[in-house]
């Protein structure tokens, strides 16, 4: 053993001996009863979901650390293992917050969380003003329905109805623009000064409030926006003279809007929310090869080890009593893997050339937020990052042993290797090209980095309380880490370059918001900031011709400002391929204008 290597451990078994925090004993090969013993303590109620933000996650933050220095790991991290970074996890509701109606000289009150709410993609302030009933809020010219069609929105307040005419379902024709941050953005552009959403009475839904949620892609909408209950947005209607249902039934019915301002209605809102900001750490390992040169590329394995904590956001559960989200699949089955990939490996160190860098990110549930900041501020230099390997979800592996594996068109290596280490088929492999997906792989492939993300599938339990320990196929994980290891231990001990490829018409994001044109960015929702901030462009796009770069932050898109990524969508609409726009980007605090040729998709 080096003695550099020696002198990091004794030290890091120092600094972790003083924490409560115990690991198990293991073997040093990946064995299921090894996989049981780290996956029982990250799936535990004790670590209660694991939430960004909170105790219980530095408490698996610590484990994964201190099992790190017990595996003789070197430190890769700004302060021994951890890689500390801030996030907003919650909005706190402050005192001047109120809303109240003046219907025909008659007033009527909103008591807070029990008649309305603010959003989480809220401006603060105070707004007093007329009314225009608008609809479902949805511009589509293209499909013959427009809510803003003959109406004056100008310094007036929207009120607006959630979903669209086609009703909740998922598959509406209206595809993206059914989306509140988006409709907001669109209402804002016609003049209005703030939005109220509500639930239509002809609407199949419960009669709930939008949550009170921090959103990474929606940020700051510009204007104060809260979201009414369906009983006192007929109580409004009814005093002003409305029948709500009716009108909600004749557009539903005849896919025809139908707003208008209702004159005998001023509202007066005010919007007062503070941001929750804590910290959470990236925990962050190294190995490093022994091979003169090669020892100099890295290769990253990483896995997220947060959670949903006790529910909110991004749960599925039905109950309304707060339940602890054990996400024993997602992903504490990626984390149990990184530990046992981490040791396995530190114990056939001297058989490697490349080194490795393990990290287990937080913040990936918040929007990818862990692995965004280390590649905005990697803790080596990330022109030595040669492939990035991703476990998220290994756990449920099922009878057909389908096992699918993003990036496969990111390295001209990947489908000849992976087909050749599953020779004996033990797993029915399906390949996706795209190197964006729904995991911290996509943070690394916006740095033209070839990725893998080895995936089990989805399953009635995601994000509800019952992904839990008792679901998970063992025999089957080990199955799956055994073939992740022979992965890397060939990228490891292979001389062969790993190329990186850029896939083509990797633009899947784009393609679900049914967007006409193409631009080419790539989103970047690691830090919350007023604009539409990109990771990156896509080879040959508009976007790389017209000089943007990543970091840029789009802050107009045409003659439209752009506060986040559903401006930028809206401001995309009524162009066509071929058009030229001038479009605004902040690069280092200064404003930049370029000319954007729009393409085809």
């Amino acid at each position: 053993m080096k003695r550099k290597t020696l002198i990091i451990i004794l030290l890091s078994l120092f600094v972790y001996s003083c924490s409560t925090v115990k690991v198990p004993e293991t073997s040093g090969d990946i064995t299921i009863e090894d996989i049981y013993k780290h996956l029982s303590f990250i799936a535990s109620d004790d670590l209660k979901g694991r939430g960004t933000g909170t105790p219980e996650i530095d408490l698996a933050g610590k484990y994964i650390a201190k099992n790190f220095a017990r595996f003789g790991v070197e430190t890769r991290g700004q302060k021994g293992y951890f890689q500390t970074f801030k996030v907003t996890t919650d909005i706190k509701i402050n005192k001047n917050n109120s809303l109240i109606a003046l219907i025909n000289n008659e007033i009527v009150e909103f008591k807070i969380k029990q008649d309305y709410q603010p959003t989480g993609f809220s401006s603060n302030g105070i707004v007093d003003g007329e009314v225009v009933f608008v609809g479902y809020g949805i511009e589509a010219e293209d499909l013959g329905y427009n809510d803003f069609s003959g109406i004056d929105l100008n310094n007036k307040i929207a009120l607006m109805m959630r979903y669209s005419p086609d009703g909740d379902k998922p598959d509406s024709k209206f595809e993206f623009k059914t989306q509140s941050n988006f409709k907001v953005s669109v209402a804002k552009s016609k003049g209005a000064k703030a939005v109220i959403l509500f639930t239509g009475p002809n609407t199949v839904e419960n009669d709930r409030l939008i949550s009170l949620i921090p959103d990474p892609a929606a940020n700051n909408a510009g204007i104060p926006v809260v979201s009414i209950t369906t009983q006192k947005a007929t109580e409004l209607f009814a005093k002003a003279g409305y029948d709500l249902l009716n009108i909600q039934k004749q557009i539903d019915s005849n896919k025809s809007a139908n707003s208008f301002e209702i004159p005998n209605i001023r509202i007066k809102l005010s919007v007062d929310l503070q941001p929750v900001i804590k910290e959470t750490n990236n925990v962050i390992g190294f190995i490093e090869g022994n091979d003169e040169k090669l020892k100099n590329e890295v290769i990253v394995i990483g896995a997220h080890y947060d959670h949903l904590g006790m529910g909110g956001r991004g749960s599925l559960s039905t109950s309304k009593v707060p339940e602890v989200h054990n996400g024993a699949d997602d992903n504490g089955s990626g984390t149990s893997g990184l530990l046992e990939l981490a040791e396995y490996f530190a114990r056939h160190r001297n058989e490697l050339k490349r080194s490795i860098l393990f990290i287990a990110f937080s913040g990936e549930e918040l929007g990818l937020l862990g692995s965004r900041h280390f590649v905005e501020n990697p803790t080596i230099p990330l022109n030595q990052i040669v492939a990035m390997i991703n476990m998220d979800m290994i756990g449920r592996l099922n009878e057909k042993k389908a096992l699918t594996v993003y990036g496969t068109g990111t390295s001209p290596k990947w489908k000849d290797l992976l087909t050749k280490l599953n020779q004996d088929s033990i797993f029915s492999l399906n390949f996706i090209d795209a190197g964006f997906g729904p995991s911290d792989h996509s943070s690394f492939y916006a740095k033209d980095i070839p990725v893998l993300f080895f995936f089990t599938g989805t399953h009635q339990d995601y994000h509800k309380p019952s992904d839990d320990i008792d679901k998970i196929n063992f025999t089957g994980m080990k199955k799956v880490l055994d073939y992740i290891k022979n992965v890397v231990y060939d990228l490891s001990t292979n001389s062969e370059k790993i190329e990186f490829t850029k896939v083509q018409g990797d633009t899947q994001r784009n393609r679900r918001m049914n967007i006409r044109v193409y631009v080419g960015t790539i989103p970047d929702y690691s830090e919350q900031v007023e604009g539409f901030k990109i990771a990156g462009v896509n080879d040959g796009s508009p976007a790389e011709k017209a000089g943007l770069k990543a970091g840029d932050i789009i802050i107009r898109f045409g003659s439209k400002t752009v506060r986040n990524i559903y401006d930028y969508m809206y401001a995309m609409q009524g162009y066509k391929p071929g058009d030229e726009v001038e479009v605004v980007v902040l690069r280092e605090g200064k404003e930049i204008t370029l000319k954007v040729s729009l393409g085809s998709r």
